[in-house]
């Protein structure tokens, strides 16, 4: 039932955002403009829901958060040995691109996943020069940030206000 609801959503969403681009085509201003952006707020909060309320509740806890980044790692992680090196990541991100060819396309040309060795370094806690599954887990700094009330627990309110506050 949750899942139909979350469709929907995405799909009104979906047609408000073609609704307020043909408006903002036509020189509507600053309000077409901010319903857009309001709209891809909207887009993204079902998108990070989808992705990480695993028990479809409609809030987001770090536990949740965790077990999508553990599963995550374990894609990456080639060799099964715990860790994942620069080149586990490269290929990863390869594989990634070569999934979702049109990904570097809707970003303007410019690659989702950065710098191979930025990522690497900024999630090697330890400076071991490769990414064990705890440091890729535990290394959630975006949550304490939308967390705003400190809980433990993302709600849809709190991902709104977040992304306004932005």
């Amino acid at each position: 039932m949750k899942t139909i609801i979350v469709l929907s959503s995405a799909i009104v969403l979906s047609l408000a955002a073609n609704i307020t681009m043909a408006q903002y085509g036509n020189g509507e201003g600053n309000a077409d403009r901010a319903q857009m952006q309001e709209t891809r707020m909207q887009a993204r909060i079902v998108r990070l829901t989808e992705r990480f309320d695993v028990n479809q509740d409609g809030q987001i806890t770090l536990d949740e958060l965790q077990s999508v980044r553990t599963a995550h790692f374990n894609q990456m992680d080639i060799d099964g040995n715990g860790l994942v090196n620069s080149e586990e990541l490269a290929s990863y991100r390869t594989a990634m691109m070569a999934q979702n060819n049109s990904m570097q396309d809707r970003r303007g040309g410019k690659s989702c996943h950065g710098n191979i060795n930025n990522k690497l370094e900024r999630l090697d806690n330890d400076g071991d020069g490769q990414i064990s599954a705890n440091e890729f887990a535990a290394n959630v700094p975006l949550f304490n940030r939308f967390d705003t009330d400190e809980n433990g627990i993302i709600t849809q309110e709190e991902l709104s206000q977040s992304r306004r506050n932005k």
